[in-house]
């Protein structure tokens, strides 16, 4: 039954050698592997393909398409994750808890900002795996999405397989020269260009070189971003070995004699059916593995399903730069908001006042359609003048630090809400800590140093720190299904196979036994 209504079974008809659930950064990049091994594969995901330039394109004058999308009850301007992002899919608890979820073939690396950063020898100390042994495989995921950055030298942040970077906007220069004016008096810090999944050069895939428009997290609609759905799906489906099943939701987990026999899911036209394989890969992202895990009760003999969440969090602190009020804005393209870091804090020296580490996202321009700086005072010429003022001269600093991973933040089910097909909501339990918000504090601390080591001026910062004013971000959940070589504390083993049932294997990042202040993808 489905709200009541009895949906028609198929029973189980086609049989794989592998089921691969979910086509997000995990699911797409296995699925091309095991295809191209030469494995006959079926690709499961719950949305359809959406149509870069079609469905989704930033590009498009924002008064012609006005009216229209108000009518479907859009925002004006176009993007992926306000348009298609699934809407009341779970239940918070706690200090405010998201849960990023986007069912479109693909998934978030639609609308990801590329951000792609290699864990270092420092971050896996506490992983049962070694960079040393990760490093070949960075390599050749960075040559296959083509990464541009640039080589810092730095022990915690390896340098890749880079194309040519992108320089730094005017304001995130200012902030450099104050970081280095710290450094200069001893402080331990760096400050570098972001590298992202993006090619300033030509790439095998045959994606465009960026033209920088900085519609990056709404889409990239001329495809040159790396996502799953324009690089390894359509790689794997050249091989013949593909079956794609998209529209197509995931209800239960098979399971017999310990083993993964198959799925069950719902089709576009809500049809239960049944599919048979040889190995099972979950890869549906670190709230909905967990949840399709525990709704099926598999995999769970050590109680650590759900355990161990962690992810990214982080308040904002606004630097003004007068002595850039007067310069010419007309060049301030790249890739998105985001291009340069604040890295290096903590990772010789743990801190005595938290655990774990944080790095600063730092931004700055004038980007097409948005500002950066919305809440100037006044109103007219004035208002206008000043505006344009705060925008050219100001800094974003955002930053990203690491929750401390404890009993109290988890994700299980929510047996009182289901969604359609009758699979109960997965809850997501958040509860910050004084370490997360004597983290906070510390970066505020930090970048207020710096930006008055730069010259400049802070224009909005937190103030006195509380749970309310830390953001999560929904997008970088990790940790539900960690990795280890103990089953009776860990999920799966060093392979990402499931210590209690041998052919279910987890291609997500739920799987990591511990997360530092990076973004997760490229590792994932």
């Amino acid at each position: 039954r489905c709200d009541g209504a009895i949906l028609p079974f198929v029973a189980a008809s086609k049989s794989f050698d592998v089921i691969v659930v979910g086509s997000g950064p995990g699911g797409g990049i296995a699925t091309y592997v095991l295809c191209r091994a030469g494995l006959r594969v079926a690709l499961v995901e719950a949305g359809k393909r959406l149509r870069p330039g079609v469905d989704f394109n930033a590009h498009w004058n924002v008064y012609e398409k006005l009216e229209e999308r108000l009518k479907q009850g859009l925002n004006p301007v176009s993007s992926v994750w306000r348009d298609f992002a699934a809407r009341d899919h779970f239940t918070g608890i706690g200090d405010s808890p998201g849960h990023g979820l986007l069912r479109a073939l693909g998934g978030r690396s639609l609308c990801w900002a590329g951000h792609s950063l290699r864990f270092g020898p420092g971050d896996f100390r506490q992983w049962p795996i070694s960079y040393d042994e990760v490093k070949p495989y960075y390599d050749r995921a960075e040559s296959f999405m083509g990464v541009h950055g640039e080589k810092n030298g730095l022990w915690n942040l390896p340098d890749g397989v880079f194309q040519k970077k992108v320089p730094i906007r005017c304001a995130e220069r200012m902030l450099q020269i104050g970081v280095e004016r710290l450094k200069a008096k001893g402080a331990r810090m760096e400050f570098v260009p972001q590298r992202k999944a993006i090619p300033t050069e030509k790439h095998s895939s045959g994606r465009a070189v960026c033209h920088y428009c900085g519609h990056c997290m709404q889409g990239c609609e001329v495809d040159s971003k790396y996502t799953s759905a324009n690089t390894p799906i359509p790689r794997a489906l050249r091989t013949g070995n593909l079956t794609l099943l998209t529209e197509s939701t995931m209800t239960r987990i098979l399971v017999a004699s310990g083993r993964a026999t198959g799925i069950q899911y719902v089709d576009a036209k809500g049809e239960v059916i049944e599919i048979g394989c040889r190995a099972l890969v979950l890869a549906c992202n670190s709230v909905e593995t967990p949840r399709q895990l525990l709704a099926s009760g598999v995999a769970n003999s050590s109680g650590q399903v759900g355990r161990n969440l962690m992810s990214h969090f982080g308040v904002t602190v606004i630097a003004d730069f007068p002595q850039l009020y007067s310069r010419d804005v007309s060049n301030d393209d790249g890739t998105d908001y985001y291009h340069s870091l604040l890295t290096g804090l903590y990772w010789d020296q743990p801190s005595k006042k938290f655990e774990g580490t944080y790095q600063v996202q730092c931004a700055s321009g004038m980007l097409p359609q948005r500002l950066g700086v919305k809440d100037v005072p006044g109103f007219g010429a004035g208002f206008r003048q000043r505006l344009k003022q705060v925008n050219a001269g100001h800094a974003n600093m955002n930053m990203q630090g690491t929750t401390l991973r404890s009993a109290k933040k988890f994700v299980d089910l929510d047996t009182a809400r289901k969604d359609r097909f009758g699979v109960p909501y997965p809850r997501v339990h958040l509860h910050y800590e004084d370490s997360d918000l004597a983290m906070a504090r510390d970066m505020v601390e930090t970048c207020e140093r710096v930006i008055a080591s730069a010259g400049g001026k802070v224009w909005s910062s937190p103030g006195e720190m509380a749970a309310s004013k830390l953001v999560i971000d929904q997008n970088h959940w990790v940790g539900t299904a960690r990795m280890g070589t103990d089953p009776k504390t860990s999920v799966v083993d060093v392979r990402g196979c499931s210590h209690d049932v041998r052919n279910l294997f987890i291609n997500d990042a739920s799987i990591f036994p511990a997360y530092p202040e990076k973004n997760p993808t490229l590792t994932n």
